[in-house]
């Protein structure tokens, strides 16, 4: 089985390629190691999923059905949906580093069905707090900036409706802008080991550079996670509008939360390679590599 060398131009075809070739290679060992700490973060996940779950399907009837609006207000007061998202937040953060440190355990050459938790243990963990950084000033930046733009269209949204309309159109055109940047800026840090800055730097001067090729990966990935999602999910929210059972709702909310365990993996590594794909091209680091390498001799 040849090894996949990550840091190579490819075309967008072939980095979905090498990413569905180094799934195929290795998709034992990595939900070997996953789901060993997926499954009781999913068991947590699901009691308070399936209440998340129920409130929005009971928000969505009171909207579409011309309902007590005034009881919409009342719902998520009791800070389960917070809950909920926190955990979630959590579990995709783990997820996310757990695939990253196998990623560069492969890439180091000592990946195989031996690997233990305890082989990536320290990795993820350093991975989880790159992660934790980067959405941390990431979420700062983001509140920053659309705080100012959101006052200003409600100042304008009575006297001058037309002018809060462009303000939130320019604002939707905008984050559509630095969606592609999004997805990378998280792959210098966990691989290039860059600083908290200089990853979110390096992906947003890589992001912008290849927004066509990275938005397609988005729309592409976007759309297989949505199906896998959807399989695992839809017996919940069926349940959810029919069903009685607290123990069916859970066990159904359970299985949706091993969901974002299958999906996140893949879409890790799709992302992965369209950055090595084109950190490679921009910056040619594999003949660094090898120049450094050559220098060590």
């Amino acid at each position: 089985m040849d090894k996949i060398e990550f840091y190579k131009n490819r075309s967008l075809g072939e980095r979905f390629s090498a990413s569905a070739e180094f799934i195929r290679q290795n998709w034992k060992v990595m939900y070997k190691l996953i789901l060993i700490v997926a499954i009781p973060l999913a068991l947590v996940m699901g009691y308070f999923q399936k209440n998340y779950i129920r409130e929005m399907m009971d928000m969505f009837t009171i909207l579409f059905s011309g309902g007590d609006l005034a009881a919409l207000s009342g719902m998520g007061s009791s800070g389960g949906s917070t809950l909920y998202s926190l955990i979630a937040m959590l579990f995709a953060l783990v997820i996310s580093a757990m695939s990253g440190a196998i990623m560069s355990r492969y890439q180091a050459g000592q990946l195989s069905m031996e690997t233990s938790l305890g082989d990536l243990s320290s990795k993820t963990f350093s991975n989880m707090g790159k992660l934790f950084l980067i959405g941390l000033v990431l979420g700062l930046i983001g509140i920053v900036a659309i705080i100012p733009i959101a006052l200003i269209a409600g100042i304008f949204a009575v006297s001058l409706p037309v002018v809060a309309v462009v303000l939130f159109v320019l604002l939707f055109a905008a984050i559509i802008a630095v969606m592609p940047p999004l997805y990378l800026v998280r792959f210098p840090a966990l691989f290039q080991e860059e600083s908290t800055m200089g990853s979110i730097k390096k992906g947003f001067r890589l992001g912008f550079k290849s927004w066509g090729t990275t938005f397609v990966t988005i729309l592409v990935v976007g759309i297989v996670s949505g199906i896998i999602s959807g399989v695992l999910g839809l017996p919940l929210i069926l349940y959810a509008y029919f069903g009685t059972s607290e123990i069916i709702s859970y066990v159904l909310s359970c299985l949706m939360s091993l969901g974002t365990a299958i999906v996140t993996p893949l879409a890790f590594v799709f992302f992965a390679f369209q950055y090595f794909s084109v950190a490679e091209q921009s910056e040619g680091i594999s003949l660094q590599s090898k120049i450094e390498e050559f220098d060590n001799l």
